[in-house]
């Protein structure tokens, strides 16, 4: 009998379609990304002729996403022909995943919350349970100085290093990983921790943090476990979207 618990990943561009559709009706039913604030990229199987990045248009709402929305943008192309893809995001998700290359994932949310640590000058701090995943696993990009002539997406792939996550300073945060469904979990938690952190700093209260011993544990036992990301969650997710966010997979 079939395990239908976990969810197998598959690279066939119908499948990550479906899941890159499922990721952005997820966040606008989530209320965490609207229309361009929020930008996914996808790297196409090994071998599709032509290659190149499966990404979501800037001009369909992330809770309105279908399937066949979702943009090829060809290797050598700075944008799909009609311009629907910010280019010089691309071109920074770009730089990620070929400095990355057992990436398959770069998802990225510029508004709410996410931005708003993003701003500020404390980085994102290990304050709540979500955050503690993400705890010295976290680059950070900052914002480029008068002069500096280095190309965005080079100085984001470096600040990412091998990180899962990035903080681009003034932008938002940026996760990678090997499948759809696991960048959707890593980010959903990024803006959880995030939207846990606004208030908790701005209330005025003083904060407790963990010690460095706990917070280093407790992000530990998050890489010590065998099952990634995405994988039990994903059918669940999509069980919920065919009750209640139907017409994505077209």
């Amino acid at each position: 009998m079939t395990d239908t618990t976990f969810y197998e990943a598959s690279f066939e561009e119908p499948v990550l379609r479906r899941d890159l559709a499922a990721t952005c009706r997820l966040f606008g039913l989530y209320r965490l990304a609207h229309i361009d604030d929020g930008r996914i990229t996808v790297r196409l199987p090994t071998g599709r002729l032509p290659g190149g990045v499966l990404a979501k248009p800037d001009d369909v709402a992330f809770g309105d996403l279908r399937a066949s929305d979702a943009v090829i943008v060809a290797d050598g192309a700075e944008s799909d022909p009609e311009g629907r893809v910010d280019a010089d995001t691309l071109a920074a998700h770009r730089a990620i995943l070929a400095a990355r290359p057992e990436i398959m994932v770069v998802f990225e949310v510029t508004a709410g919350a996410a931005a708003a640590v993003a701003c500020g000058p404390e980085g994102l701090l290990p304050i709540s349970q979500f955050s503690l995943q993400f705890y010295n696993r976290i680059g950070t990009e900052e914002m480029a100085a008068p002069g500096d002539n280095l190309a965005a997406g080079k100085r984001a792939a470096e600040a990412l290093g091998q990180h899962p996550a990035l903080m681009r300073k003034g932008r938002g945060m940026l996760v990678v990983g090997r499948t759809i469904p696991e960048v959707f979990v890593l980010m959903f938690y990024l803006v959880r921790s995030c939207q846990v952190q606004v208030p908790a700093v701005t209330g005025g209260a003083e904060l407790v943090l963990p010690s460095h011993e706990v917070a280093e544990y407790t992000a530990q036992q998050y890489e010590r476990d065998p099952t990634p990301s995405g994988k039990r969650e994903w059918p669940a997710l999509l069980r919920l979207l065919d009750r209640t966010n139907p017409g994505y997979t077209n």
